[in-house]
């Protein structure tokens, strides 16, 4: 467009001066210049431009390095993110292999190579090189040190998925520390302790966390079931009685009313020898709620005040009905405080309600006790195909 207007002044000149083109004289020392004045203004013009395109050449020449070297880190960047795009597009594909190529080639040049060397760590892991996946966390860790916890979180996430348990727990305590209330942290850090079957560290972090509703209400309290019965499951084994108490009384009051650990507890109890202890706990649930193995167990319990524990039956059977649980602990009950005929009523009544091995066991130990081999004998063959 310069050139375009150039040569339309030029041209509007030498119209105008085609009559009369001027005469200039120039000396300067022993210099003379003689020329018309559309030479001497078409000469300045050419020197003009021969000036400025040759000074924009020159620092076009100076800028020549940085230019190329712009270029040059500029096609690298490119060829990067091409290689991060398509070890990415592997890695969601289920190429490991490939995944972990392209993503490791070129991670240097990539403006974020951390997520190059954890991608290639997800890849190396599922190709079952652990020892390559640890060397990429670490250049992530060296590539980004201020970003490190998508690195730890990582890790965990890795090591939990091999079953690194121990480890898992070492990083997610490293991530708990950082954030305590972080969701996923705590939810890491959980899974490590179920791994590791570390029941009181997962019950006391699930109380830690209570009031944050880290891992949500429904996740919290399963955990919390799964410490909980494995907690009394070693405490009975270990017959430490009184812990176990301190643990049931120590839980909230939720749990306490959750069939399975109420179960699980009321049979801890019997095993150690407190009868009582579990009476008591049966009784009061049946208060609000029928559990029928709950009533089942009841049954199991010994004790001298069998008639106070049949007036408790009785009294359940007037709230709850003749349900089969019932009428078997009944019997049973009965049985044992040598009551032949109530619990012949109470069995006979089960099994009319629905035989099950567990009435025609009773009704065969009932014909045992009063003497009476050939019906108890019938009995016990009936329980066993019945079974």
């Amino acid at each position: 467009m310069l050139l375009m207007v150039a040569l339309t002044l030029g041209a509007a000149a030498a119209w105008a001066l085609h009559g009369d083109a001027g005469y200039v004289l120039l000396v300067l020392g022993r210099y003379t210049l003689e020329t018309s004045l559309l030479g001497l203004l078409l000469g300045f013009t050419l020197l003009l431009f021969a000036l400025v395109y040759g000074l924009r050449l020159l620092g076009a020449g100076i800028r020549l390095p940085g230019t190329l070297r712009r270029y040059f880190d500029r096609r690298r960047s490119e060829r990067a993110r091409d290689s991060f795009e398509s070890g990415v597009t592997r890695l969601l594909e289920g190429n490991w292999k490939r995944a972990e190529i392209e993503l490791v080639r070129r991670a240097a040049d990539h403006r974020a190579a951390q997520l190059n060397y954890l991608g290639a760590a997800r890849a190396a892991q599922k190709l079952g090189a652990t020892d390559r996946r640890d060397h990429y966390l670490q250049l992530a860790t060296q590539s980004a040190p201020e970003r490190d916890t998508a690195v730890l979180t990582t890790q965990a996430e890795l090591q939990l998925e091999r079953g690194e348990y121990a480890a898992a727990r070492d990083t997610a305590l490293r991530l708990h520390e950082r954030d305590a209330k972080s969701a996923y942290a705590v939810e890491l850090l959980a899974r490590a302790f179920a791994g590791l079957k570390d029941w009181e560290a997962l019950r006391g972090l699930l109380i830690e966390t209570e009031k944050l509703d880290a891992l949500g209400s429904e996740r919290r309290e399963r955990l919390m079931r799964q410490a909980m019965l494995a907690l009394i499951e070693r405490l009975e084994a270990d017959g430490k009685l009184d812990q176990l108490k301190a643990l049931w009384d120590a839980s909230g009051a939720t749990l306490r009313q959750n069939a399975a650990l109420r179960h699980r507890y009321a049979s801890a109890l019997h095993r150690l020898n407190a009868d009582a202890e579990a009476a008591s706990l049966i009784s009061d649930a049946l208060k609000t709620d029928w559990d029928g193995e709950l009533v089942k167990l009841y049954g199991e319990l010994l004790g001298n005040d069998g008639v106070s524990r049949l007036a408790v039956i009785e009294q359940w059977l007037a709230r709850y009905g003749e349900r089969l649980e019932l009428l078997v602990t009944a019997g049973r009950v009965c049985l044992h405080n040598k009551l032949w005929g109530k619990a012949r009523s109470y069995l006979e009544a089960a099994a009319r309600l629905q035989p099950t091995p567990a009435a025609y066991r009773e009704l065969a130990r009932l014909c045992e006790q009063t003497q009476n081999p050939e019906e108890a004998a019938r009995y016990y063959r009936l329980g066993l195909e019945l079974a």
